[in-house]
């Protein structure tokens, strides 16, 4: 048995409790909401290989996740090939720096250091051993809720990776015309992100979070 304090997932040793009140959790209960908890953006991976197993159960637990009229309209790209990734990371580099100078107009130092900082940047966030292109069809039977579905597929992908042990996250740097262009992918599908999965250098620490009392709202403003 689990409970939570404090947020914290742990054993029944320890619980929440109030006036009159003890909170208990289940073992699984906990566990999930551990997970959910400590789940993290991670920006560097070690070069550790994710089983197959692993990596269908991820995308089995995207899979499962809600969409509107139960129209699953998610298809999901899977790249672990390191040359393509490797080309991707050069790819990648010449396409920010082509967007920095149009926006921009840097002078030459400026463009210099934003094409150190941006292939530093890069060198950490495709250093996984797979990603996944996690994708949506235009053409499904609800089209004006298709980034909603995705979305939530992808939440579940990342819930479910971390509870597996990797690091995911929900990137959008990559122009959407240019991987899909990249990678072949037919127009009729949206790009929702970009996420890496595997083992990380290390974990982040928790980002300060607001406290629920400035986010929550009962019954009315």
């Amino acid at each position: 048995m689990w409970k939570v304090v404090a947020g914290i997932c742990t054993p029944m040793s320890r619980y929440l409790s109030g006036p009159n009140t003890e909170t208990r959790y289940s073992a699984d209960q906990g566990y999930l909401l551990e997970m959910i908890r400590n789940r993290r953006t991670v920006r560097r991976f070690k070069s550790t290989p994710v089983p197959k197993e692993h990596l269908m159960k991820i995308l089995e637990a995207a899979h499962f996740a809600a969409s509107a009229g139960n129209q699953q309209p998610w298809r999901f790209l899977v790249i672990q090939d390191k040359a393509r990734l490797a080309r991707l990371k050069e790819e990648a580099l010449i396409w920010a720096l082509e967007a920095y100078k149009e926006q921009m107009k840097p002078t030459p130092e400026e463009l210099d250091k934003a094409r150190e900082a941006t292939s530093k940047y890069l060198e950490g966030v495709l250093s996984a051993p797979v990603y996944v292109a996690v994708l949506v069809d235009a053409k499904a039977k609800y089209p004006d809720f298709i980034i909603y579905d995705g979305t939530l597929a992808a939440g579940n992908l990342m819930i479910a990776a971390r509870a597996l042990g990797y690091g995911t996250g929900f990137f959008t740097f990559l122009p959407e015309a240019k991987v899909k262009a990249f990678f072949t992918i037919p127009d009729q599908y949206k790009l929702i992100c970009f996420t890496p999965v595997g083992v990380p250098e290390e974990w982040p620490p928790m980002p300060p979070k607001k406290s629920l009392d400035e986010l929550v709202v009962f019954e009315k403003f």
